[in-house]
């Protein structure tokens, strides 16, 4: 995944991929409420929605900027957020993958 500086911060280019994904509505307002999420926690993310599949970069936290560097307490509450999301829609699954310093959230959807 190419990572889009100018993407990460603005929170609604990003919302934008998401709206326009061709995902069920249903998913689509679950994945806005984890977007808003990793933004009011300052992390710096990207977003790439391949059919089924979702994939969130976590890059980094502010104002730090350095590439996998991440607060703590940001962390756990997206992850925490992510985690209560998969509880409520078995339709979710999720896993975490860490690779070359980026925090990756891998989202399935059963359409």
């Amino acid at each position: 995944m190419d990572i889009d500086i100018e993407q990460c911060r603005e929170n609604d280019k990003i919302k934008e991929i998401i709206t326009t994904s061709g995902l069920p509505i249903k998913h689509i307002k679950l994945l806005l409420r984890l977007s808003d999420t990793i933004y009011i926690n300052s992390i710096n993310y990207n977003v790439v929605v391949e059919g089924n599949r979702i994939t969130i970069l976590l890059i980094s936290s502010k104002p730090d900027n350095v590439t996998g560097v991440f607060n703590t307490f940001s962390i756990t509450n997206v992850l925490d957020k992510l985690r209560g999301m998969e509880k409520e829609h078995d339709d979710m699954k999720t896993h975490c993958v860490v690779d070359d310093d980026l925090f990756k959230i891998l989202i399935d959807v059963n359409l």
